[in-house]
């Protein structure tokens, strides 16, 4: 191989391996009116827009990195690596008007082992140590809740929202990654 084609291909690492460290390295800090995200966390920003179906029920968006449009994240993504996730779901601009999350973070998130539940829905709040720091912002328009991501499992979560004194409650998936920090 000739100097000027290493050097090139030199250069294209290097510059590809910066790139990969800056959409893998991010800032610590709140996001969104939200709780903090720990230090050497991946944050992940979920926008959940919530309209009215029409029939008497509703419809959920997802917008987020790592997830499909129903809310399905998965954390196995190299980008992720073996870091925890710090996820803030933010009910979006334009959703039913008085929608709030749940008060208390661990009632406005349920979370259980996709195993027990196969495609049924958690049946109450979340007692084991892979998730932690629920906290919702005092508006009720966020919730932030730390993955540890790093048992490798699949879990069905549940976002749960108040209106006019009746909960609103939506189920899809999380893939977690084997090898978060746990710090």
């Amino acid at each position: 191989m000739n100097i000027h084609r290493r050097f090139g291909l030199a250069t294209a690492l290097a510059f590809l391996g910066a790139c990969a460290c800056a959409a893998t390295v991010a800032p610590t800090g709140g996001t969104k009116g939200s709780g903090a995200t720990a230090r050497g966390d991946v944050p992940v920003d979920a926008a959940v827009l919530i309209a009215s179906d029409g029939a008497g029920g509703f419809t959920f968006k997802y917008s987020a990195p790592f997830a499909d449009a129903d809310g399905n994240f998965d954390f196995t993504n190299p980008k992720i690596g073996d870091r925890s996730v710090t996820i803030s779901f933010n009910i979006a601009e334009g959703s039913v008007a008085g929608l709030r999350f749940k008060p208390e973070g661990r009632d406005a998130m349920w979370i259980v082992d996709k195993r027990q539940v196969g495609d049924g829905s958690p049946k109450g709040p979340y007692e084991g140590r892979q998730f932690t720091n629920f906290s919702v912002s005092p508006d009720g328009q966020t919730l932030t809740v730390r993955d540890l991501n790093d048992d490798g499992l699949v879990y069905r979560y549940a976002l749960r929202f108040t209106l006019d004194g009746k909960t609103v409650q939506h189920d899809p998936d999380v893939k977690n990654g084997e090898g978060g920090s746990g710090t």
